[in-house]
């Protein structure tokens, strides 16, 4: 069961990260590193129709898990201006600083889309990002991400390894490469306690989903 839902239809695009126990367990604002202080934001985007089918977690993936959650449906016209409407408001709300986390599920399904996180970037100098991709680098979407990253956002190349990548441990295969997640280790309480992957150009591991 998925429920993918228009734009219209939910209360907000941007949730609290309060709203993920990974992300925020309880709390929207980052207490450690360069944006403490800040709170958090979520998108969360429909799995596999927003996704390369390279993807090396297609059957894996994270979304299996999470079958009551709300995805926003991409291709509704709405969508982008609702969007942009909500980063405005928050960039008005939060002058000092303020974290949108991409994606929870989902990932950079167009060049125009990377594009308005670009825009977004250089019209509010509130706004942070932060993710992760399985597009390949190479592909027209990935040179579009790293110019997003050139930007000034923090998103990494999933299990591409080397620098700025996020690499998932495999079934019956050796450790992935990377720094092991804090937060799957039990060595911090969420990202808002963490600040790791938007902090070091190192690779981060993490568990398989």
């Amino acid at each position: 069961m998925q429920t993918v839902k228009a734009p219209t239809k939910v209360s907000r695009l941007l949730q609290p990260a309060s709203n993920n126990k990974k992300l925020g367990d309880g709390s929207d604002t980052i207490t450690k590193g360069k944006w403490k202080g800040m709170k958090m934001f979520q998108l969360t985007l429909e799995e596999r129709k927003t996704c390369p089918k390279t993807c090396e977690q297609w059957r894996n993936c994270y979304g299996n898990n999470m079958p009551f959650a709300n995805r926003i449906n991409h291709k509704s016209n709405a969508f982008l201006g609702e969007l942009e409407q909500e980063v405005r408001e928050l960039a008005s709300k939060h002058s000092n600083g303020f974290v949108v986390r991409l994606h929870v599920l989902g990932d950079f399904y167009s060049v125009p889309y990377v594009r308005f996180w670009k825009k977004s970037l250089e019209t509010h100098s509130a706004l942070r990002i932060f993710g992760y991709t399985h597009r390949a680098s190479s592909s027209a979407i990935g040179l579009a991400i790293s110019e997003l990253n050139d930007a000034g956002a923090w998103i990494r190349w999933s299990d591409a390894g080397g620098p700025m990548s996020a690499n998932t441990d495999q079934p019956g295969a050796e450790p992935a490469e990377g720094i092991h997640c804090p937060e799957q280790t039990d060595k911090t309480q969420s990202c808002l306690t963490c600040g790791l992957c938007w902090s070091t150009p190192l690779p981060i591991r993490f568990s398989v989903h």
